[in-house]
């Protein structure tokens, strides 16, 4: 994620000049000590004169954002080291910054036209461990960058765009920060997401938390998971498995409480289903050796593979069965990647196999990069599993899966054509044992991320309801649509959060109504999971 090169952005600041003397400045940071300005995801650490910050998830971000006037932003900056490293100053959605891996100074993100720039050789304008001066500026339509005083860019925007947040971002490098600070067209940023949040990265002992999953019980209990990741941002490592109950529709919350630890392992993408029938709720999840990459394991080169285990709760999420694993009923063995979900699974209403428990998974095969989706099985209230068929074409992984009227299941589908950024969906008629007619959702954009599918029932009609981040070019603006015919038309939906957003996973309390746990943040989308109430319309 070219999102390194935030270091550098951390300067956001304009043109050197001194901002330490500047009265009409606003200070972030003055002397090393933050006056407005907070640390999110990762270590900051007060030294002499000057604030150390670090961390993959690290942002230091101002307490002010930018308007749509007139502007000017400056930092004075030392990075202890940038072989190996990268780092920006973000604003907005957009970075300048510096990565190591082409050695070159870029920009990138709307803001400077949407590509990737690059500025020039990193080493030609900085020296680690050497203190230099970032700014940034707007005067009119006319935006530059400039390092100690000699501008690296220049380039045009809308007038009456708002630049939004400033922050800088270590990524992987260890940044002293000496002075923050801007004036010029200064605007509150947006309030708060905390109210909203069931989980807030940074608190608890986690560094973040990730990967929402949400269900209802049959006596109303809602239960909410997330995987709780302990030193970074980072898909693999040390992961736990949390929960947090309310017996009140959402209102309040059950402090947050570990239901998978295995030690410094990966415990991580919950997808719980509940059989109605019973009340009985099975929460799946995936295991790997917390030293295990991703790529290790697609390649075959990993200390162990993706296992899959199930857990049991029959008194609504009060206590759990211990972890029990069932990959050989769920995995081939020459399947490499496993996930399930994660978000939730059903359980089938109607037709012939009315009464099983569907979970959906995704797969990739040995020897391959064929990324497909399938779902897992249970017609005994989740004591045993076996799995269903793969889908006819591959490029997709994550899913989610709904019922519509006769029985028929329909699994959509987190899309990898980067040429047609678009959910994919197909079609089951034998309750997720094979399926078929795979095509392109067209009037659902998405910037290859996970999503959310439900179904509910109003008077006697059925509805389908969607949540992802509706955008093809990056994970913003979380939106939750409705669809009255099965999912071949989709209304424009309601937006819950413009900013950056993620995860998400829907569910629907017989109160409450519709509710959507999702990742979302004012900088980036891992900020927080929050629980919202989306106002939708059923025609």
């Amino acid at each position: 994620m070219k999102a390194l090169a935030q270091a550098l952005a951390c300067v956001v600041a304009l043109g050197a000049v001194t901002a330490q003397s500047d009265p009409g400045a606003t200070h972030f940071v003055r002397d090393g000590a933050l006056e407005d300005a907070r640390v999110t995801g990762g270590s900051a650490e007060q030294g002499e004169r000057y604030l150390r910050i670090g961390g993959v998830g690290c942002f230091l971000r101002a307490g002010r954002d930018l308007g749509s006037g007139s502007v000017r932003a400056e930092a004075r900056l030392t990075l202890e080291a940038i072989e190996g490293t990268a780092a920006s100053l973000a604003i907005g959605q957009s970075h300048f910054g510096f990565d190591s891996r082409s050695r070159t100074l870029f920009v990138e993100g709307p803001l400077f036209g949407g590509a990737t720039r690059t500025l020039g050789r990193t080493q030609d304008h900085i020296t680690p461990g050497e203190p230099f001066d970032v700014a940034f500026e707007r005067e009119g339509t006319s935006i530059s960058v400039q390092i100690d005083e000699r501008e690296v860019y220049r380039g045009e925007i809308d007038s009456v765009t708002a630049l939004g947040s400033l922050q800088l971002r270590p990524w992987r490098a260890t940044m002293r920060v000496h002075s923050f600070s801007a004036r010029g067209d200064l605007v509150t940023p947006p309030s708060p997401l905390d109210e909203d949040a069931l989980w807030i990265s940074g608190e608890g002992g986690y560094h973040t938390y990730r990967i929402p999953a949400l269900v209802v019980t049959p006596k109303g209990t809602l239960l909410a998971f997330c995987e709780g990741r302990r030193r970074s941002q980072s898909d693999t490592g040390d992961i736990d498995l949390l929960m947090r109950r309310s017996i009140d529709g959402g209102r309040t919350w059950s402090p947050p409480r570990v239901v998978f630890d295995d030690e410094a392992n990966t415990c991580g993408n919950p997808c719980p289903v509940v059989d109605a029938t019973t009340g009985r709720v099975v929460l799946l999840s995936t295991w790997n050796d917390g030293r295990d990459h991703e790529s290790k394991i697609i390649a075959g080169e990993s200390l162990d593979t993706r296992r899959v285990f199930v857990l049991r709760s029959d008194d609504d999420g009060e206590t759990w069965s211990e972890p029990e694993e069932i990959t050989a009923d769920a995995k081939q063995e020459d399947w490499t990647w496993y996930a399930t979900g994660p978000g939730n699974g059903i359980q089938v209403r109607q037709g012939p196999h009315r009464g099983r428990l569907v979970v959906p998974c995704d797969h990739i095969e040995a020897g391959t990069r064929r990324y497909f989706s399938h779902c897992i099985l249970s017609d005994d209230g989740g004591l045993t599993w076996r799995r269903g068929s793969r889908t006819p074409e591959d490029q997709v992984n994550e899913c989610t899966v709904a019922e519509v009227p006769g029985g028929r299941l329909v699994l959509n589908m987190r899309n990898y054509d980067r040429a047609q950024r678009r959910r994919q969906s197909a079609v089951s008629d034998d309750g997720g044992e094979t399926w078929s007619a795979q095509a392109f959702v067209d009037a659902l954009p998405e910037p290859i991320c996970q999503a959310s599918l439900l179904r509910t029932d109003r008077g006697n009609r059925a509805f389908l309801v969607f949540s992802n981040p509706a955008s093809a070019t990056g994970r913003v603006r979380m939106t939750v649509r409705t669809s009255a015919d099965g999912g071949a038309t989709w209304t424009d939906g309601v937006v819950l959060h413009e900013g950056p957003s993620a995860y998400s996973c829907l569910a629907v309390h017989e109160e409450a109504g519709v509710l959507c746990l999702f990742e979302a943040g004012n900088t980036h989308p891992y900020e927080t999971i929050l629980l919202r109430r989306p106002a939708l319309s059923f025609r």
